[in-house]
Parts: C-alpha cells; structure tokens; sequence
C-alpha cells in the first residue's frame, strides 16, 4: 500500500522548481545586443567638385552610453563606404548658435552635438 501511496504523492511547488545559474558567456552576449540596440540616425552631405551631394542617412550605433563620438561615424562609414571614405575628407556637425546655426569641424575623439534635439548633421 505504501508504494500506491508513493506513486501518487505530489510534490510541493517548492520542491519541484530547479534553480540555475545563467552562464558568464550568457551575460556578456545579452550585454552586447543591448549594447548594440542603441543607435542613433545621422545625415550626412559629401562634397564633390565644391558642391554638396544629396543627403545620405545611416545608423549609427553608440559605443557609449550618452554620446555620439566622431569615431563611431567614421567605423560606421568605413563598414557601408570602404575605408577610404571617411578618411578623404574633414567633417563638420550642424550645431545651433544664438539664432542660426555653425558648423563645427571635428576630430577622431570629438563629440558630434546633434543639432535639434536628436538629429545630427555631418558634413564634410
């Protein structure tokens, strides 16, 4: 009767629930594709002959986590137009001033400052 009885004992929930541990490797993939979810949207204006192309957009996704670095805009340009591109040229972001607007040129480790609210602007 005992063994009946043993057959059809239900365990407790707490019994039943086995605990585990997420791997190291599973938090350093979930870091990084959160990481990588942050972009930001850039237009950008090539010149040629001393006249400005149409606008192109790309997405650029952020290394840090508050700004937008002009490196991030150049590995993201190397990886859509070749490593040439971005070292062709100097580049300048839109910024606001006062009332109207300057361009303000740029280096390898220098902040891009959107110039309305999210919206960035680079120029070259």
């Amino acid at each position: 009767m005992e063994g009946r009885m043993n057959k059809y004992r239900q365990l407790s929930p707490e019994r039943a629930i086995v605990w585990t541990e997420k791997s190291l490797k599973y938090h350093y993939n979930h870091q990084q594709q959160h990481h990588e979810a942050r972009k930001v949207l850039v237009v950008y204006y090539l010149c040629k002959n001393q006249q400005l192309e149409h606008p192109h957009f790309m997405e650029v996704p952020l290394s840090s986590s508050a700004d937008l670095y002009m490196r991030d805009v150049i590995e993201r340009l190397n990886v859509l137009r070749g490593r040439v591109i971005a070292s062709m040229y100097s580049w300048s972001c839109k910024r606001s001033y006062k009332n109207g607007y300057v361009w303000h040129d740029l280096c390898d480790n220098d902040i891009v400052h959107p110039a309305h609210g999210n919206d960035y602007i680079l120029m070259c």
